[in-house]
């Protein structure tokens, strides 16, 4: 049976330090106006495992996801999940008559469970160097993120999401897309970006994290290359509290668009 939800699109990053969601920058770009972030259509693409599966899903679940074109501020989604003979869910997230993301939903995944990234330091925000092939060599330690989860701010983030909040117990259940967004901060956060833009994210679930408990996220380079003239960094991250695994997966993304060294 085709599970469909559709919703308003709603740009979460206009202030954020990549201008890829602001208007003027991404039409240089040739893009129509701001992005939404792709951590957020993951939101929109995460809803029906979780309404389907429940919180069994988020213990021991898995999403890959991967964005193609953009969806606009204001845009109305429509998201599809239709179940698949072995048991998974393929999903897609269409905008403006084309199909913007893809990707698939397992309720389970029994994989080996994969040990806490290391930390690695976090600079101050002007000593970040900028982002390239040598500061973002492969085995490089991301900044390790600390900070305490708050039910009243996942729930500003279900909101902005147009996500259901009594799937996250109003707020007190992280959800994943709050999780995955850390996988964005932790290179922007150790590394100075320009317009950049998430590609693929890759994510397993281990566990919850709940109101008041600590939230820590870890990053490591595999990868640095040039593809279709783009400078693509994939990182492994970690999402824990306490060493007791919440998230982990792998995160693609264009760091250096191929117009921007075009114009050097």
């Amino acid at each position: 049976m085709l599970h469909t939800r559709t919703l308003t699109a709603f740009n979460t990053a206009t202030a954020s330090e990549n201008r890829i969601h602001a208007d003027d920058v991404a039409s240089r770009f040739g893009f129509t106006g701001g992005l939404v972030p792709g951590v957020d259509v993951f939101a929109y693409m995460a809803h029906a495992p979780v309404a389907l599966w429940g919180r069994d899903w988020l213990s021991q679940g898995r999403i890959r996801a991967k964005f193609g074109k953009p969806v606009y501020d204001g845009d109305e989604t429509l998201v599809t999940a239709e179940p698949q003979p072995d048991g998974s869910l393929a999903i897609a997230v269409a905008a403006r008559g084309l199909d913007c993301a893809g990707g698939t939903a397992w309720r389970r995944d029994d994989g080996p469970v994969p040990a806490v990234l290391p930390e690695g330091p976090l600079p101050r925000p002007e000593d970040r160097e900028p982002a390239s092939p040598e500061s973002l060599p492969v085995g490089r330690a991301l900044g390790t993120l600390k900070e305490i989860y708050f039910a009243d701010v996942g729930l500003a983030h279900l909101q902005n999401t147009r996500e259901d909040p009594a799937l996250f117990d109003g707020g007190n259940v992280c959800n994943p897309a709050y999780m995955l967004r850390r996988a964005n901060y932790v290179l922007a956060q150790t590394v100075r970006l320009g317009p950049w833009i998430h590609l693929e994210s890759d994510a397993r679930l281990h566990g919850l994290i709940t109101d008041g408990e600590l939230l820590e996220t870890r990053g490591l380079v595999v990868a640095n290359e040039e593809k279709n003239g783009h400078l693509i960094v994939t990182l492994d991250f970690t999402v824990s509290s306490r060493e007791r695994l919440a998230m982990s997966g792998r995160h693609w993304a264009i760091y250096e668009p191929r117009q921007v060294r075009e114009k050097g």
